[in-house]
């Protein structure tokens, strides 16, 4: 087992990259305890770095729950985004995706981030494999709890280049796996999930910064100021593994027939696709339940196979042939006995070219939920300051018209009006009366154009789906 820091230089309590043995037998005592704070120099974006990377043969990660606090796993109610967890699980869970390059599914059932879970934009996805059943090694990609009276409330042991180990100190801390405070009890409360964030932030590259308020910072608000990361920590990921890649395997959605599945996204391998899957039973080395050799169909955007019986309820990534972080797909939500509750904003068709040779499009700005009552698109490509509108229709369609498409069915509605200001708008639509969470409904964008011979322009289709 590694070591903390000693209380003297820890000062306050506070989160930790704990460096452990095998470093500490190759360096000198005063360079390794130096090495746990003096990093590579911030960036001019203020983050700091630890030194190394995770390749896609260190993505996986587990969850060993030994957690004793009656307060770990409280939290009994399913996430659909995050198909088969609870308690301390679901919370472990939340706080890593929170790294991925896209929201984890809706990313938008975690009251404490309105924004999604699902914020780092990068060329970095992570793969939750399933439960433990031992802490395991210093290089096994496993989270843990570890009881004691620590200096820290958790911490990261590195390098990280051959794996790492995520502890929680169970010492006097009373850990907490509900999603609101105002539920926690205890003497000493501290949030499960704003902690995985912050330590699995260290597992990925990152070391603390002094940025305020950012993930990698000082933990404040009992850990729940964790759970999102920031703009400094959005940057640190971004520069570790690259912006995200518009080449990146996509997963968008699934449909199911029986124990077939099919994927629904883009840039799949045309006949060497590896799926990943979480596996069924606990334990394992880390490895994920594994699909080889599938191949794709309707230009890479549609993946289908059978589910093994090694599999369980979690998600699902896509590995194309190839070592690059671009090679790996966003992790998706997957229950093999339910197709997805939500499915992400999908553009279809082809938008009609406007007379200054743009295309425009139209966009989901946040989510299309029911209970905000209304949700707001983003329009760009019009002209530079004409009026606009936003039609709607139940079905999707494909009609010849003003020399563009339609793309969507009767019977129409007129959302509403807008007028560009400088080619864009952010245009707030209602959510239509009697929709329940899953209904669909498809939106187009109608404008002039004096430049086009039959004066009109038109924008591609957007297939959107009703949360709650």
């Amino acid at each position: 087992m590694g070591w903390a820091l000693p209380p003297a230089l820890a000062g306050p309590k506070s989160i930790h990259v704990k460096l452990h043995q095998r470093l500490i037998r190759i360096l000198p005592l005063g360079l390794a305890l130096g090495l746990a704070w003096v990093v590579m120099p911030p960036t001019s974006e203020g983050f700091n770095l630890l030194g190394g990377q995770l390749d896609l043969g260190q993505r996986d990660y587990r969850f060993f729950n030994n957690f004793t606090h009656a307060t770990a796993n409280t939290y009994q109610i399913p996430d659909p985004d995050f198909p088969g967890a609870l308690g301390a699980e679901l919370a472990v869970w939340k706080g890593a995706a929170e790294w991925g390059s896209r929201l984890h599914g809706t990313g938008g059932y975690d009251p404490r981030q309105p924004d999604g879970i699902g914020s780092g934009g990068s060329n970095f996805d992570s793969f939750y494999v399933g439960l433990a059943t031992e802490p395991g090694g210093v290089d096994d990609n496993i989270a843990s709890m570890i009881t004691g009276f620590f200096a820290t409330h958790a911490y990261t042991e590195i390098p990280i280049g051959d794996g790492w180990r995520i502890r929680f100190v169970q010492g006097p801390d009373d850990w907490q796996d509900h999603p609101d405070p105002s539920t926690w009890q205890g003497s000493f409360p501290w949030d499960i999930q704003g902690t995985m964030t912050h330590e699995y932030g260290h597992a990925l590259g990152l070391a603390h910064t002094n940025v305020p308020g950012a993930t990698m910072g000082s933990p404040t608000q009992l850990g729940v100021g964790l759970r999102s990361i920031e703009a400094d920590d959005i940057a640190g990921v971004q520069f570790l593994y690259g912006v995200l890649d518009p080449a990146k395997p996509v997963i968008e959605t699934y449909t199911l027939a029986g124990s077939q599945i099919t994927l629904h996204g883009r840039h799949f391998h045309p006949t060497n696709n590896e799926v990943w899957l979480t596996q069924a039973t606990p334990g394992g080395d880390g490895t994920p339940v594994k699909v080889l050799g599938v191949p794709s169909t309707a230009g890479g955007t549609r993946l289908s196979f059978t589910f093994p019986n090694t599999a369980r309820a979690g998600q699902v990534a896509v590995k194309l042939p190839g070592f690059s972080d671009i090679d790996l797909s966003n992790s998706y939500p997957l229950d093999p006995l339910r197709e997805p509750y939500f499915r992400q904003p999908r553009a279809y068709g082809t938008s009609k070219v406007n007379s200054m040779g743009q295309s425009p499009t139209l966009t989901l700005a946040g989510h299309a939920s029911i209970s905000h009552g209304s949700f707001a698109l983003d329009v760009s490509g019009g002209t530079l300051f004409g009026p606009g509108i936003v039609l709607s229709g139940p079905a999707r369609d494909a009609k010849p018209f003003f020399g563009g498409t339609l793309w969507i069915g009767p019977p129409y509605t007129r959302e509403r009006v807008f007028t560009y200001q400088a080619s864009f708008a952010r245009v707030t639509i209602d959510v239509p009366p009697g929709v329940q969470p899953g209904d669909t409904r498809f939106y187009q964008v109608w404008f002039s154009d004096p430049g086009d011979p039959q004066g009109v322009g038109l924008s591609h289709g957007l297939w959107l789906t009703f949360s709650e």
